[in-house]
């Protein structure tokens, strides 16, 4: 996989996902159907590289060798007319650029990371700093929420009320909104937090942009999420206080009174998010009561087309990159040149079917891997003479006979441009040569038609 291709198939994906999400949640809708919704689409975005992680680390399965053809190579040879060499008509990604892309890619996923540890960091301290606030208790909202543990209250010095803990979970509140009446709204909220699960699925939901971070729709997904988990969760717990206005009144009050920096973003799900712009928007979707129904049906077609989609785009985008495993050329040498050409042969007394092309070259020559590949086959063959086949990464076969000399054995992995054999005259063979072959989707291909290989090309002439 080259880095161009996952960032491309990457920025395309998830502009079709934020798009249609956008278009499904756009208001009024429930805030919990928004926030499913969103929830799918980073799911979905996430989809194609969990199918290609599980692709990578499954058994490979059984590869079929390459067919034996009767082989006719020296009759070929003498009686074809010579083809030209023909260059790749789409040339492969850089080396260079593709290094660069991968250490920007690094780069940027060890910057995010390290923000990450920062932001942990900063919370820990927060933490250590505040004051347990026993007079305050969550106990009442925890019973009527089913939660057997309610969290405890502790107090800090500024910023916005927040829930956090593993083992022991607490409500942190700042000072200026420590009074009974907007306590008792904000330890609401945050348990309604706790029973919809948000503290252990917020990360979940936040890595797609740490993953993604190069995509400005991966963010626009994650910005998204914050804000319609928080509406669901002010949606619910307006719901469980009973009286809607109160709550969007308090949760006014705490926003004024705590005024969160928009850069000390915690990992953790806040009661005010940093952006002040969405203060006013999840008061309107409190206090909305003309609300429209869940676009239930359009969501599931949604889903289910993108569960679809998911793995077949993948599939299509990985089909249309196969070019870009070519790496070297076959051949390098000047007086290289091809024999024999690919296809049906007729001569005056039979026709033969040639299912590959023949290259002469002087003998001894380099035989190159045009690109990383396993080795299937390394040993001598009746006729085909000392024969190596590749399998690429792609699921393409390649054969290499009449080899003088093999370089690799069964079972190895190389990289592009590795030695693989010698040209010779190992078989049935006049005159040194190299017979290659490729076979795809069960039938021979023509290598000369085959998109990004380059058979052969004088070694004076600069790698691409």
């Amino acid at each position: 996989m080259s880095a161009l291709w996952f960032i491309g198939f990457s920025l395309v994906w998830t502009a079709h996902l934020a798009g249609s999400a956008h278009v499904l949640s756009r208001d009024p809708v429930p805030a919990r159907f928004a926030h499913n919704l969103w929830r799918g689409a980073a799911a979905l975005a996430m989809l194609p590289w969990v199918i290609a992680a599980i692709y990578a680390v499954l058994p490979g399965p059984y590869v079929t060798p390459i067919p034996d053809m009767p082989y006719i190579g020296s009759a070929v040879e003498a009686l074809s007319n010579t083809a030209p060499v023909k260059a790749a008509s789409q040339a492969a990604t850089p080396e260079a650029l593709s290094m660069f892309l991968w250490a920007v890619l690094i780069g940027g996923w060890a910057l995010r990371l390290g923000l990450n540890v920062l932001c942990q960091i900063r919370l820990q301290k927060i933490k250590r700093k505040a004051t347990p606030a026993p007079e305050l208790s969550a106990a009442v909202w925890a019973t009527r929420l089913g939660l057997k543990t309610p969290p405890s209250i502790s107090l800090i010095a500024d910023g916005s009320p927040f829930l956090a803990g593993i083992k022991q979970r607490t409500i942190y509140i700042p000072e200026a909104v420590a009074d009974p009446i907007n306590a008792n709204v904000i330890s609401a909220h945050e348990c309604t937090h706790l029973v919809r699960g948000d503290l252990i699925t917020r990360p979940f939901e936040r890595f797609v942009a740490d993953l993604l971070w190069f995509s400005p729709f991966a963010w626009v997904m994650r910005r998204q999420l914050d804000y319609w988990r928080e509406a669901a969760c002010d949606e619910q717990t307006a719901a469980l206080t009973g009286d809607s206005v109160a709550y969007a009144r308090a949760l006014a009050t705490t926003a004024r009174l705590t005024r969160p920096a928009p850069r000390l973003d915690l990992p953790v799900a806040a009661f005010i998010l940093p952006r002040n712009e969405t203060l006013k928007k999840r008061l309107n979707q409190l206090l909305e009561d003309d609300r429209k129904k869940p676009r239930r049906r359009l969501a599931i077609a949604a889903l289910v087309t993108g569960l679809v989609l998911a793995p077949m785009s993948l599939a299509q985008s990985a089909s249309l990159n196969q070019s870009s495993i070519f790496t070297h050329a076959v051949i390098l040498e000047a007086d290289a040149k091809i024999s024999a050409t690919y296809g049906n042969h007729v001569y005056p007394d039979k026709e033969w079917w040639h299912s590959g092309v023949d290259i002469k070259a002087p003998k001894y020559t380099h035989v190159h891997a045009p690109a990383d590949a396993q080795v299937l086959l390394a040993k001598h063959k009746e006729k085909y003479g000392n024969t190596v086949d590749l399998l690429l990464e792609d699921g393409r076969k390649m054969r290499f006979s009449q080899l003088a000399y093999i370089g690799v054995e069964k079972g190895e992995k190389i990289k592009a441009g590795h030695v693989i054999g010698k040209v010779g005259e190992s078989g049935t063979a006049k005159g040194p040569h190299l017979h290659l072959e490729i076979y795809a989707d069960g039938e021979h291909q023509d290598p000369e038609q085959v998109e990004g290989l380059e058979i052969c090309k004088d070694k004076a002439t600069p790698e691409a």
